[in-house]
């Protein structure tokens, strides 16, 4: 995943970097990293932020299922 996705997934979710990095448990370094370019993301919070892009899942759905 090339940052610019990154930054366009996070923001079409309504999330900033720092916004992103806490419900993605990574921490606000490591998604500013992601958008910069300067860390990969791996292959499946890729696919994770490419399936919420695609409405094929939701937020709400990812924490619903991280509550049971």
């Amino acid at each position: 995943m090339a940052a610019s996705e990154y930054r366009e997934i996070i923001g079409k979710l309504g999330m900033s970097q720092e916004g992103a990095g806490e419900w993605l448990k990574i921490g606000k370094r490591t998604s500013q990293g992601y958008a910069l370019g300067e860390y990969k993301v791996p292959g499946p919070m890729a696919i994770l932020l490419r399936l919420l892009a695609a409405g094929k899942i939701s937020v709400k759905d990812i924490e619903a299922a991280h509550d049971r």
